[in-house]
């Protein structure tokens, strides 16, 4: 399989309509991360760092869509899900497992509703790309949340659906940066400016890596 047909099959009409220089619609669906809680300012959340990074690549326009309520876990984001589905995105980029722990809800409820509403977002037409819980120090003190972590990656590999691994990432960063879980989530479980805009700007150049095309690409087709 060519890297360009790898790339189509894992985001599909995102790559489509970036390669034919169309009109680009993401709908973000989360928790406190997409609302942008902790960031000092909203032009310092995770929204506009993502939309300021993906921006350059949409050469007909990028419109993100915010639908992040911080606290929220699967069962409220499952009661949210028609307006998601109203959106008509093209990409939902869906943040998840960060709050399930918190509230007690069994990891197997947590995995059956999120998978089903996975399912009924891919059936409305819309490409998926899921973003892992964070690394900080009130959900390292959680005995519930390590699988929590792990079911996000096992429902993205059953179902076909490209996982950013933040939790990951977030520990490299400070292992390359020199930094401290503080420095990222300042308040020991909301993300800082700092950490969004290094999220912000990662998760917007791992989609551009997922559709095949270098950096820069599609902004000159």
């Amino acid at each position: 399989m060519t890297t360009d047909h790898l790339a189509s099959s894992i985001l599909p009409r995102l790559t489509g309509r970036l390669r034919r220089g169309q009109p680009v619609r993401v709908t973000l669906f989360g928790s406190s991360t997409i609302e942008g809680i902790g960031a000092s300012s909203p032009e310092h959340g995770f929204g506009p760092q993502f939309e300021r990074g993906l921006a350059p690549f949409v050469a007909g326009g990028l419109t993100v869509v915010n639908r992040g309520i911080g606290g929220n876990g699967a069962r409220e984001m499952h009661d949210r899900l028609p307006d998601v589905l109203a959106d008509g995105a093209d990409l939902v980029l869906w943040q998840t497992g960060s709050n399930d722990a918190w509230q007690g809800v069994p990891l197997a409820t947590y995995g059956a509703l999120t998978r089903q509403d996975l399912l009924a977002t891919r059936a409305a037409g819309a490409d998926l790309a899921l973003i892992d819980p964070q690394y900080c120090r009130m959900l390292e003190e959680c005995a519930a949340f390590p699988p929590f972590v792990e079911e996000v990656h096992r429902i993205g590999a059953e179902l076909g659906i490209p996982v950013f691994a933040r939790y990951a990432r977030m520990k490299s960063w400070c292992a390359e940066l020199g930094l401290s879980r503080e420095d990222l989530s300042p308040d020991g479980l909301h993300m800082g400016d700092m950490g969004y805009r290094l999220l912000g700007q990662a998760v917007a150049a791992w989609l551009v890596e997922l559709t095949g095309a270098p950096a820069g690409a599609f902004a000159h087709t």
